[in-house]
């Protein structure tokens, strides 16, 4: 491990990981009518299901990310700044998110199927903000905390959360060689 590489792991960056910045004030974006019914819908489906099954504080915080991300890779999907390649990244996720067949259905085991969705969203994320403007994808971002530390957060923790199994298949899912 040389000089650089011991400094970013005492900073607790990595080069797999977007640099962590201080957050720049936000644009609330205004979602039309239909999407915010949806987005509402969902993101009170998900609370219920905490609430009801008692799932813990740690599992809830990302389980709650879902609708963010979720909306998050669709608008990016309808910008006209954001290139073909990116798009199809997005659509790939949002296909996923709502596929009725992915590694932990929801179906099964409820809004816990949500993490896998989650972890598959950060990782498109992170190759789509490799080709487009990163002010670009936070216009689009309607979570409360700032992107960049979701992301970061969620790719530290995606082992622990399904388990490296699983993360190995997503990342094959996502980063598929031609």
């Amino acid at each position: 491990m040389n000089e650089e590489d011991t400094k970013r792991e005492e900073s607790g960056t990595s080069p797999q990981l977007p640099a962590l910045r201080q957050p720049a004030e936000l644009v609330p974006v205004k979602l039309p009518e239909k999407h915010q019914r949806f987005y509402d819908k969902l993101r009170e489906k998900i609370e219920a299901f905490i609430r009801d099954k008692g799932v813990n504080e740690t599992a809830a915080s990302y389980i709650l990310l879902a609708p963010d991300l979720f909306v998050l890779l669709a608008r990016l999907m309808l910008d006209k700044r954001v290139s073909v390649q990116a798009k199809a990244v997005a659509g790939v996720a949002v296909a996923y998110f709502i596929a009725p067949v992915d590694f932990i259905p929801e179906v099964i085991v409820g809004g816990l199927g949500l993490l896998d969705d989650v972890i598959l969203a950060v990782y498109a994320l992170r190759r789509i903000l490799v080709d487009v403007d990163e002010a670009v994808v936070r216009e689009h971002w309607n979570g409360q905390d700032d992107l960049l530390s979701v992301i970061t957060k969620v790719v530290k923790s995606a082992d622990d959360l399904v388990g490296k199994k699983i993360v190995k298949k997503l990342e094959e899912t996502l980063f598929r060689k031609k």
